[in-house]
């Protein structure tokens, strides 16, 4: 069933919702929205409320949780809850639930107050006090209906004042993000008239004139991007010709802080997003991919300035960088789908997508950063992918995780291409009739895995999935995946030394090395390390701490064994030595 359907279904809607109406009666849909017993139990408390100490206010929930509830019904993802007052602010009503709680002895959290902008002073400026609190598990914002004006200069009202519901209504950025749930009445209103046919056409709009709401602020055409990428929505044709105006443009650049950018593209790429290509395509089709990727932000202080030539060519150029980067992020995504919808009871940490959608649409600019060259430029190129990040305001660990992902990609290519026997494989996961591993091949195997995975550490999945995005037949691919995951972490067990970059701690340290082999150092002494941790991989000796000193002792003993017999010459070397 597609949304547009089960919003139909969910409202009992047999064609489009009725076109004329009184602008100040809201298009009122029939019949309650599908709750849950904790939202249900949480309205019937706020009427209760509202029934004790404020009988004449209307309370609507407004917003993000309408929207979730019409599309998602029960499951519905949103625990955020905003409430909306029809003539108290929203600190007194935080305030009056709080005193429902005490006389009813119940414990409750504190009431936190939101500070109004300086520009609504005065009486008006109390009325419209905002308080949040925790009730149910539920994270609740009390505010009055209000509505807004602004300066050409400012994305930020300057004004703010107590409003009606068709104000507020008005005032929001997208129509589906305009309506609201009565619970007074129970019934959704949509004082736009567009927000449920939106939400039936599964198109993202604004209420007013879209390019006087861009240029008021223009960080509404990124969550109107958002929006598309997350439902999966189109947006209209009058909002992305809006959105192309060169004014759009500009305001982006420079009203817009580049953290509030920053923060609306991982917003794009976040896990509940279901189509972050779409986000990607829209910002090329709007031409306004490279305010928020600046590639052009290489250049250094104190070069000459480009000649129009060069700068059309740099514009040409990161216009094709932009399109292999979202080629690479449609594949991935593709491949994404399949794998885990083919095969459901894959485990896979959601939270790390995020940072597989980055590492994919950046992946060309990485590739620029690895072209080194002794020119000025060429070290400039080493950067980009570094200060495009920056310029995203993303945090140091983001930046890690995401180029681990990307250093992976070219080894676990190769290991898939040409550095694994797939019969070895195939035998490893029992799935090759009559084909049984020696104990040398198992750990031959076990040790050959841990080398490519064990730099990549806890993102090695995601560079997996990459990598495979990068090859042409999409059945093995998610063969490939399925097999190579059971493998590492059910077989081989090789999950936790890959998540803990401490393990395999050494079995022995320098001085049980150094009476063994006295005097070793430098470059034999690295050799020396580098074999013993081989030997523990390939022995499983992956805890060492979590040994009893019987275990440990005999695994030393062996352990000294074979590295005597392995460096049997330094030992040679080092006795000549100190008998000189």
């Amino acid at each position: 069933m597609s949304i547009g359907e089960g919003v139909s279904t969910l409202l009992g809607l047999a064609s489009n919702p009725p076109s004329i109406y009184d602008y100040e009666t809201p298009t009122e849909v029939e019949g309650k929205l599908d709750l849950t017993p904790e939202e249900q139990s949480l309205l019937e408390l706020l009427q209760r409320v509202r029934d004790q100490y404020s009988p004449r206010t209307t309370i609507r929930i407004a917003g993000g949780w309408v929207r979730d509830k019409l599309i998602y019904g029960k499951a519905t993802p949103s625990r955020d809850i905003d409430l909306v007052l029809s003539d108290t602010s929203g600190k007194e009503f935080a305030e009056k639930v709080c005193r429902y709680f005490d006389e009813k002895g119940e414990d409750h959290a504190e009431v936190h107050i939101v500070k109004q902008s300086s520009s609504s002073k005065g009486e008006q400026a109390e009325h419209l006090q905002t308080a949040s609190l925790v009730i149910s598990g539920f994270d609740v914002d009390f505010c009055r209906l209000r509505y807004e004006k602004y300066d050409k200069d400012s994305r930020m009202p300057t004004y703010i004042g107590v409003g009606t519901a068709v104000e507020d209504a008005w005032r929001r950025d997208l129509t589906i993000n305009a309506l609201y749930y009565n619970i007074n009445t129970n019934q959704v209103e949509d004082f736009t008239e567009r927000g449920i046919k939106d939400l039936l056409s599964q198109t993202i709009a604004t209420p007013k004139k879209p390019l006087p709401t861009l240029l008021e602020d223009p960080m509404r055409i990124l969550r109107a991007i958002r929006f598309a990428a997350q439902l999966s929505f189109d947006v209209s044709p009058q909002l992305i010709r809006a959105a192309r105006d060169d004014r759009v443009r500009y305001a982006l650049q420079y009203k817009v802080s580049r953290e509030a950018i920053g923060a609306a593209i991982d917003e794009i790429f976040r896990a509940r997003v279901r189509d972050p290509k779409r986000g990607i395509q829209l910002l090329m089709t709007t031409n306004l991919i490279d305010v928020v990727f600046p590639l052009e932000a290489q250049q250094q202080d104190g070069d000459e300035p480009l000649s129009i030539y060069a700068i059309q060519q740099n514009e040409v150029k990161s216009m094709a960088i932009y399109s292999i980067g979202l080629e690479i992020l449609t594949r991935t995504q593709s491949l994404v789908t399949r794998i885990f919808i083919q095969k459901p009871e894959l485990e896979w940490d959601i939270s790390k997508r995020r940072l597989l959608w980055y590492a994919a649409f950046f992946k060309p600019v990485y590739g620029m950063m690895s072209s080194r060259n002794a020119s000025r430029r060429g070290k400039r190129q080493e950067s980009v992918f570094y200060q495009l990040l920056d310029a995203l305001k993303r945090p140091k660990t983001d930046m890690q995780l995401i180029e681990s992902i990307l250093k992976g990609v070219d080894p676990l290519r190769k290991m898939i291409a040409e550095g694994i026997d797939v019969d070895i494989v195939q035998a490893a996961l029992g799935s090759s009739e009559g084909r049984h591993l020696k104990w040398e091949e198992l750990s031959d195997l076990r040790w050959k895995l841990y080398k490519t995975l064990k730099p990549i550490g806890t993102m090695w999945k995601e560079s997996l999935l990459l990598a495979l995005a990068s090859f042409p037949n999409s059945i093995d691919n998610v063969n490939t995946y399925h097999e190579l995951v059971c493998l590492v972490e059910d077989k081989l067990h090789l999950k936790e030394i890959l998540d803990d970059k401490n393990k395999p701690r050494p079995l022995l340290n320098g001085t049980q090395i150094q009476e063994f082999i006295p005097g070793v150092g430098g470059r034999a002494f690295r050799h020396i390390i580098e074999s013993m941790e081989e030997w523990q991989v390939k022995n499983i000796c992956d805890d060492v701490d979590h040994i009893s000193d019987f275990e440990r002792s005999q695994l030393e003993g062996e352990l000294i064994e074979y590295l005597g017999t392995a460096f049997a010459e330094y030992e040679e070397s080092m006795r000549i030595t100190a008998t000189k």
